[in-house]
């Protein structure tokens, strides 16, 4: 007859009992190790074994809200294999490195698809159905941060410019299939160099820099009608979403919901997005200038010029660090691919 020692706990007091265990014909007899109390039998389908944790103690439940608690160790499986207990699925898999590793490479693949395909398509579904009004409160108190910031100062292009460009831009605003609300802000922006870019509800942003850097206004308006394709297609709300699910998560798995460290790994994993934003705006903004009679040419002009003067801000030794006109290129990868695109798409 095998037998185990065991620690008895009511269920009422923390108070522990030295008890012995013993495999008998159906069950399981319990009684006091110093005979203080009468022996007991249990049936086997009265009791309840826990899942294994380790080399700790292993717990038993006992009817009436009682348990036993036992140490691991061959003297419990040997127990165990008297009693004829088969232990649960997941605790054998647990003892299996083969096991453990495949159901680790399938949490990391369900991950990585989630991540991929799963976001993505959870953010968009969510950035369609949310109301023009409430995206366009989101710009109004983005933009408010942004200027109350050292990012952005007022513009100091002549109000002519201005009007100029603006009157380039009227025509696409106005043909890109859409009555959502555009609104163009031209803001001073030395931190971030020539940019544009626009913001979940439909305010874009172009800064000084970038019209300096345009042979023409058609140029700029290229920029802009690249940018009205992050608009259409909500991408800013999308990739607001898609950090906030990410920053959450990244939280939940470090144990560290500082700023820093969120919004570093955030914006680290959210890259792959940005690239696929930047195809998706190319092509909308090309087909919306050729509807309009202009080439797609001009937005792969402005890209050469973006790339050319970023490789002369590389080579200027008096450049500082993490500034000028290469955060433009940083944010819109694959510049090489995006301007044959572009031109292939010319008419």
């Amino acid at each position: 007859m095998s037998t185990l020692d065991a620690r008895l706990f009511d269920g009422q007091t923390s108070r522990a009992v030295a008890v012995r265990l013993s495999a008998v014909a159906g069950g399981v007899a319990l009684e006091a190790s110093d005979g203080s109390a009468p022996r007991e039998r249990f049936a086997l389908s009265a009791l309840r074994w826990h899942e294994p944790l380790g080399r700790a103690t292993r717990r038993v439940d006992l009817p009436g809200g009682r348990h036993c608690e036992v140490a691991c160790g061959p003297a419990l499986d040997a127990f165990l294999r008297a009693l004829g207990h088969q232990e649960a699925g997941i605790t054998r898999w647990q003892r299996s490195g083969a096991r453990v590793a495949l159901a680790v490479a399938l949490i990391l693949a369900v991950g990585l698809a989630g991540y991929r395909w799963g976001l993505p398509l959870v953010a968009r579904a969510v950035a369609q159905a949310l109301p023009v009004a409430a995206v366009q409160a989101i710009d109004v108190q983005l933009l408010k941060t942004l200027d109350a910031s050292n990012l952005l100062a007022p513009s100091e292009l002549a109000r002519s410019r201005i009007a100029a460009i603006e009157i380039e831009v009227a025509p696409l605003i106005a043909g890109r299939g859409s009555d959502d609300p555009v609104r163009l802000h031209f803001r001073k922006a030395p931190a971030i160099g020539a940019n544009a870019f626009a913001l979940p509800g439909g305010d874009i942003v172009v800064t000084d820099a970038l019209v300096a850097l345009a042979p023409t206004d058609a140029h700029v308006a290229a920029v802009v009608a690249h940018e009205l394709g992050h608009v259409a297609h909500r991408h800013g709300l999308r990739n607001l979403i898609q950090a906030s699910v990410l920053a959450a998560v990244i939280g939940v798995w470090t144990g560290d919901f500082s700023a820093l460290a969120t919004a570093g790994a955030t914006v680290v994993l959210g890259s792959a997005y940005s690239r696929d934003f930047e195809f998706e705006a190319d092509a909308w903004g090309a087909e919306l200038l050729t509807r309009n009679g202009r080439s797609p040419v001009l937005l792969a002009t402005m890209l050469k010029r973006l790339e050319r003067a970023h490789r002369a801000t590389d080579a200027a030794a008096s450049e500082p660090a993490g500034g000028g006109l290469g955060d433009y290129l940083s944010s819109h990868p694959a510049t090489a691919e995006r301007i044959a695109r572009l031109t292939r798409a010319d008419p």
